[in-house]
């Protein structure tokens, strides 16, 4: 029996505790038409893989949730009608924002609209839940070589044949040892601690460390924190964050990269923060904390969501553009230390502890929690496994995740400034850049403004979708 992990379980908990459910899209733009029946064997393979699952709640205290077979497929694949080149943006949008069900199933949706002139877009969106992003592509680029399981992600699910009692004698074995292990988790959390108090009165350190793998909270302050903040967006409602997609020439991003001394990864920070200083989120004299996702998924993993993240510091000041080595080399640091299996973190140790709050106690933490400043998700070459569909390349794929049900008071608490994910596909390099301040990113035209001027400065030819 599998049973959800404290990440899975904490995307669970935004779905159904806090009302604000986060998915993952991938999505394939084609200047040509892609066939129903290819697109049809690809849903199968899908359907026969790993996010093809449904979540079991289980009602003895301390149990962790477990994973079952999908309770209802996902739908048939219909290629509507032609849409204008125009519309593209917002049908991705709309697929974006689709209502999935990680419990009841459909956890994931695939779905292709017809572009006049030829083109198609596809587009795959899955429940965080039952994948983080890193699944929800292993899973595609499996299905796209005519395999269900890819080789980094297993099928797991509860064997239909196990009786309720069998499973109500497993939970309470989970139960106890959940428990335990909570308990023996916080103690260790709570010793270490004071270990490091005392080092810390004995040698004087005793300031709160902010280097990379310390708990210090993200600068959620607006540029202007002494001063109220400018209301541009309604007071108070429904506001969907602003998001563009755009593409230039993998050798274009490559070539500006290395005439600054940096790597894909390093530029991609350096874009990001140069649009939260164009917005006038940040200002060139703070000091920003870049988050940085890291996939931990290995051969034959089990786990819905496997991904990690370190965080480096970048001085906003204009330094960074013309060298990129110091964030390249904070950034290697960081991957270093997150990649050191032979620390275990005090977050660590609390993970089992935290797994067993109830939920009205997360609904209270969650108040006070906080979105990233400046989150870059640098995906690689990913885009490449994915790239053709039934014989068809795709002209660039893009890949992102999406909070569903915000509204601008969320939005305004939580503090977030920009969240962008980049891949390549072939000859392609996507950006796919989301605004969560709602006032310092009003409209998707102005975000697009901020891209472009910033994809200018460093001498990329944007191309939006």
């Amino acid at each position: 029996m599998e049973r959800l992990t404290y990440d899975d379980d904490l995307f669970l908990r935004m779905e159904c505790v806090l009302g604000v459910p986060v998915v993952n899209q991938i999505v394939w733009r084609f200047d040509r038409p892609v066939s129903v029946d290819a697109l049809e064997a690809m849903r199968h393979l899908l359907a026969a893989g790993p996010i093809d699952r449904s979540v079991r709640r289980v009602r003895v205290p301390g149990a962790r949730d477990s994973w079952t077979a999908a309770r209802r497929p996902a739908d048939p694949i219909v290629v509507a009608s032609p849409i204008v080149r125009a519309a593209v943006d917002r049908w991705i949008e709309d697929e974006a924002a689709v209502r999935l069900d990680p419990i009841e199933g459909p956890a994931w949706r695939l779905s292709a609209t017809a572009v006049d002139g030829g083109g198609t877009i596809v587009s795959l969106v899955g429940s965080h839940v039952v994948g983080d992003g890193g699944a929800l592509t292993s899973a595609a680029a499996a299905a796209l070589t005519g395999r269900a399981v890819p080789d980094d992600f297993e099928r797991v699910g509860l064997d239909d044949s196990d009786s309720v009692s069998g499973r109500s004698g497993a939970d309470i074995v989970d139960g106890v040892g959940r428990i335990g292990a909570a308990i023996s988790g916080a103690a260790r959390a709570v010793g270490g601690a004071a270990i490091e108090t005392v080092r810390a009165r004995t040698t004087g350190a005793g300031s709160l460390s902010t280097d990379v793998g310390s708990t210090a909270p993200n600068n959620t302050t607006d540029a202007n924190g002494d001063r109220p903040r400018a209301m541009v967006a309604p007071a108070e409602g429904a506001w969907v964050p602003s998001t563009v997609v755009v593409d230039c020439m993998s050798a274009e991003w490559s070539a500006a990269a290395a005439s600054k001394g940096g790597s894909s990864n390093s530029l991609l920070v350096a874009v990001v923060l140069g649009i939260l200083t164009r917005s006038g989120r940040i200002t060139t004299e703070e000091r920003v904390r870049v988050a940085l996702p890291v996939s931990t998924r290995r051969a034959g993993d089990r786990r819905a969501n496997a991904t990690s993240g370190v965080s480096i510091h970048v001085d906003a000041g204009g330094a960074y553009r013309d060298d990129l080595g110091p964030i390249r080399a904070s950034s290697k640091k960081a991957f270093r230390a997150q990649a050191d299996r032979t620390v275990t973190t005090t977050f660590e140790l609390l993970k089992p502890l935290m797994q067993l709050l109830p939920d009205a106690i997360v609904a209270k933490l969650a108040a006070s929690g906080s979105a990233p400043l400046c989150l870059c998700s640098n995906l690689g070459s990913r885009g490449v496994a994915l790239r053709t569909i039934g014989g068809v390349d795709a002209t660039a794929v893009a890949m992102r995740s999406i909070t569903q049900n915000t509204d601008v008071a969320l939005l305004r608490r939580t503090g977030g400034g920009v969240s962008a994910w980049w891949n390549e596909s072939g000859d392609r390099a996507t950006l796919c850049v989301t605004g969560l301040d709602p006032d310092r990113f009003p409209s998707k035209e102005h975000l697009r403004g901020l891209v472009e001027a910033e994809y200018d400065s460093w001498g990329l030819t944007s191309e939006f979708w």
